[in-house]
């Protein structure tokens, strides 16, 4: 049996291209069943591939058998004339200051480990583990990214400019047929007493819900196994699918500052329109890519959470801001759908442009003023049924008897008293409420008087401030047109 198992392996390596001769291949050695299988399997391809074999085992400072394993691992390595790389990491701490559960901190840890090792690891994943990750994704409600299971090959950087390419060769091969394999070789491995622990999730499904969907169908493993495999065919044409749609759909990235370490990922943005147009089932995969491209490590994304962005998406307003999940926000600005970290949503990278922050204003005549031209009035009389009933926003008319107008951007701690208001609000509250796109609040022409410029008293094309109200009494009013030079 034994060698019908090596020749399985062997053929499914060729069929997805999982060795190259010649090239330096960490195993990662639990020195558990599966992993000491492994070894000894890529120990009879060794001549055969001219691998050079690091046997790689991180010690995880969780169980009193630990110090046992990775003394275990070592002494068969060495007998079996393989190099060993046994190393260290504190996984509850890691798992405390990251914000991890013990398991996806165990598996950052290892996996850093193994780049360290080699370039390429293999890893011990089987068939049986391949059916419980399915139904896991299954369970976690992800898209077809994650319904396809595990792949033979997959790629990614678990250290900074280290990427590793991480192979499967056992993904096909029941566990069954494994603890055959070591039967037959009398070859010895640890038990991870961690492993009949069910306060774990995966341990759950191992232990108590597969057996349990076993009774209704006793091949549900193959099933499982075989749905992966039929999805992971169709994940394929859908990829193609979503990659025209992205190309199609994403804007390109604005002008911003060298990056820094610790700086956020700058946003992703779409065209809305062309966005919107997209079937449900697109934009939802648009969304499920750009988590991807901002939390490259982020896994397990969730069903749930990326259909309400979607639906909000939909309808929501410009200016409006809508959690999406992993520290990422969906913002909406004039004619852009953007996925950006929060902080990158609260300190956009793109800079207004350069302009002077305070400039009198021409009284009567006309003043440039960032993209804007305002043209000013002085009129002896006027109505006030015409005042009331101007229909144009970029035209206002204010109290002349109020002295050295000036036009500017907004301040940190500007407030402002729309007309009828009886109290003061904060400026920025105001630009919310009045949905003045977020990218253009720092650069919004206003409208002040006052020595320093310091009282607002027009919101150009939103509000007059009370301030600066024409009643019956008022003697002169200034009228002011407010409009984009290249209009």
């Amino acid at each position: 049996m034994f060698f019908v198992l090596l020749n399985r392996v062997r053929a499914y390596a060729t069929t997805h291209g999982l060795l190259n001769r010649g090239e330096r291949l960490a195993v990662g050695v639990s020195g558990g069943p599966d992993s000491m299988a492994l070894l000894h399997i890529l120990t009879r391809l060794r001549s055969e591939y001219d691998l050079k074999l690091i046997a790689a085992h991180l010690h995880h400072g969780l169980r009193p058998e630990a110090d046992g394993d990775a003394d275990f691992v070592n002494r068969t390595a060495s007998a079996w004339d393989v190099e060993c790389i046994v190393e260290r990491a504190d996984v509850a701490a890691l798992a405390r200051s990251e914000h991890l559960s013990i398991e996806e901190a165990g598996r950052k840890a290892r996996y850093e480990s193994f780049a360290r090792a080699a370039p390429k690891v293999a890893v011990a994943h089987n068939a049986d583990d391949q059916a419980e990750t399915v139904l896991m994704h299954f369970l976690r409600g992800s898209g077809t990214a994650g319904l396809r299971g595990m792949l033979p090959i997959s790629h990614q950087s678990p250290v900074a400019s280290r990427p590793l390419a991480v192979i499967r060769p056992l993904l096909s091969i029941p566990r069954i047929e494994i603890e055959a394999y070591l039967s037959a070789h009398e070859l010895d491995y640890r038990i991870d007493s961690t492993n009949a622990d069910t306060t774990f999730f995966r341990n759950r499904l191992r232990h108590e819900l597969i057996p349990f969907l076993e009774t209704y169908n006793p091949n549900i493993r193959q099933i499982l196994i075989r749905a992966a495999d039929v999805i992971a065919g169709e994940h394929e044409l859908l990829r193609a699918l979503i990659e025209t749609a992205w190309n199609d759909t994403t804007l390109p990235p604005p002008s911003a500052p060298p990056p820094t370490p610790h700086a956020p990922r700058p946003p992703l943005s779409f065209d809305l329109s062309r966005y919107r147009s997209l079937p449900l089932a697109l934009q939802r995969a648009l969304l499920r890519e750009a988590v991807h491209r901002l939390r490259p490590d982020a896994r397990n994304v969730d069903f749930a959470p990326i259909d309400a962005a979607a639906h909000w998406a939909q309808s929501a307003e410009s200016g409006h801001t809508a959690d999406l999940l992993g520290g990422l926000c969906l913002r909406i600005v004039g004619s852009t759908l953007s996925v950006a970290s929060w902080d990158s949503a609260n300190h956009p990278t793109t800079q207004p442009p350069n302009h002077p922050t305070t400039q009198a204003l021409s009284l009567p005549g006309t003043t440039a003023f960032l993209s804007h031209a305002f043209t000013a009035t002085l009129l002896d009389s006027v109505s006030l049924a015409d005042i009331e009933s101007n229909p144009d926003p970029f035209t206002a008319f204010l109290n002349a008897d109020l002295a050295s107008f000036a036009l500017r951007t907004r301040r940190p701690g500007d407030r402002f008293r729309p007309l009828g208001m009886d109290g003061s609000m904060k400026l920025s509250d105001f630009m919310i409420n009045r949905k003045i796109p977020v990218d253009e609040r720092d650069s919004w022409p206003l409208v002040c008087c006052g020595e320093n410029a310091e009282s607002v008293l027009w919101v150009c094309g939103s509000a007059v401030s009370e301030m600066a109200k024409v009643s019956e009494g008022t003697k002169k009013v200034i009228r002011i047109e407010c409009r984009k030079l290249n209009d």
